[in-house]
């Protein structure tokens, strides 16, 4: 069901609360993937918004998956698969660890959808982490 995420406070308060303790740099490894993690959802919740696939499936997508996603068709699949979503939101629920990459569960709804739970695998790539697969539970 995966085009749905926002909601990611936590990480920015628990940013703001380590950079007024001045322990701004001594993040965790796993507060790091956190962060990261929380802005390729992000990303993902406002590209699907904007119905910008271009960006989705060169910028977001590992080229992995945009394989998956299906390659040289992955803007037509999504926008076919995603163009009639309203209000998309993603809601990042964890993030696990694994090796340099990232295993996050996804809370995912649009307008007048129920939520799902989503497995986002994400893996490094331009500074942060991209989207290498989607998979709903």
């Amino acid at each position: 069901m995966l085009p749905a995420v926002k909601s990611a406070p936590a990480a920015a308060v628990v940013t703001a609360i380590l950079a007024l303790a001045g322990c701004g740099n001594g993040r965790s490894a796993d507060e790091a993937s956190f962060e990261r993690a929380s802005r390729a959802i992000e990303d993902l919740e406002d590209a699907l918004a904007a119905r910008d696939y271009g960006r989705i499936c060169d910028a977001i997508f590992s080229p992995e998956g945009r394989r998956r996603a299906g390659g040289e068709e992955c803007r037509r699949r999504l926008a076919r698969t995603s163009g009639g979503v309203r209000d998309p939101q993603l809601e990042l629920v964890s993030v696990r660890r694994e090796g340099n990459a990232a295993i996050t569960r996804v809370r995912a709804w649009s307008e007048g959808e129920r939520p799902a739970i989503d497995v986002v695998r994400l893996v490094p790539g331009r500074g942060g982490y991209r989207i290498e697969s989607l998979s709903g539970q």
